[in-house]
């Protein structure tokens, strides 16, 4: 076995290989992206570093494993993009791992990983190497045919402007996954969407929805202000999501992620129909950075 850097002239191979483990369950790992061409985009950034941020490990020609690295400069943190291995064992994780580390070790104060309950070779690697399991979600999913839309109208219901975008970060939680401004940035997207609930000029609540295939759309995120919790509006953001999605942009299921102790969100979105697939756990390791230097393009 071999471990390389990644190559811009391997990339289109590796976003092949790595398309390919992520659709198997026992393979997923979170915040890669779902379409070749995207995870083409996603690692060829990770190449764009003075530092490596990205690894394969060979076997002859054929790639055996892969891990990547996220960064998030601003919060000193970043995300696994990885460890993937198609070898039983534990020695291309680890190896993999290893190189890692190094930068992970100089760059960030911590790294985050998350993946399917069934990845059990990337939850026990989670696990030896003592990172914290934060959370647990569940995704559920809701079928075009299963659906049953309602008949009233979504009149407070509109795309968040800019001005709104400081109202929209008080309302959007501190440790989610993307931040507001990233939010924002892949809202601009012809396939994304982000709508906001608006009272008497007030923005009361939100959801951001994407398109992550031409028949998947994923609520990633649906949230109400606590004043105004009680009277509908997460329904009726999901609702407007829910037809768009199956009625604009004909998407044959609809994805949306909730965690395991919020029962109240489950409740609401077993009522619209989604059923659990999955269970996502999510996993985080402070490492403590040891310089201040930053990764320049």
């Amino acid at each position: 076995m071999q471990i390389q850097e990644l190559e811009v002239r391997q990339l289109h191979t590796v976003a092949e290989w790595l398309h390919g483990m992520n659709e198997q369950d026992k393979h997923y790992v979170a915040w890669l992206a779902s379409d070749p061409n995207e995870i083409f985009e996603q690692i060829w950034t990770l190449t764009q570093f003075h530092e490596p941020l990205a690894y394969v490990a060979w076997e002859d020609d054929k790639i055996i494993g892969f891990i990547g690295i996220l960064p998030f400069f601003e919060q000193k943190l970043c995300r696994l993009l990885g460890p993937f291995s198609v070898k039983s064992g534990t020695d291309v994780f680890e190896g993999l791992w290893e190189k890692a580390s190094l930068t992970i070790q100089l760059h960030f104060d911590a790294v985050k990983v998350a993946c399917f309950k069934a990845n059990q070779d990337l939850v026990a690697f989670a696990e030896r190497h003592q990172f914290h399991l934060y959370n647990r979600e569940k995704t559920m999913a809701l079928h075009h045919s299963r659906f049953s839309p309602s008949s009233e109208k979504a009149e407070k219901i509109e795309e968040i402007q800019e001005y709104e975008h400081a109202a929209l970060h008080e309302l959007h939680p501190s440790g989610a996954y993307y931040t507001t401004n990233e939010m924002i940035e892949l809202a601009d997207k012809e396939s994304n969407k982000l709508w906001g609930y608006k009272n008497a000029g007030t923005l009361e609540g939100y959801l951001y929805f994407e398109l992550v295939s031409p028949d998947e759309g994923e609520i990633c995120f649906v949230n109400v202000h606590p004043d105004a919790r009680g009277r509908g509006i997460g329904s009726a953001l999901m609702e407007h999501a829910l037809q768009y999605a199956f009625y604009v942009f004909d998407a044959e299921i609809v994805t949306i992620s909730v965690r395991i102790n919020n029962d109240s969100a489950a409740q609401l979105y077993e009522r619209l129909g989604f059923v659990e697939i999955h269970t996502i756990f999510a996993y985080e390791k402070e490492v403590g950075a040891e310089t201040n230097n930053t990764l320049l393009h």
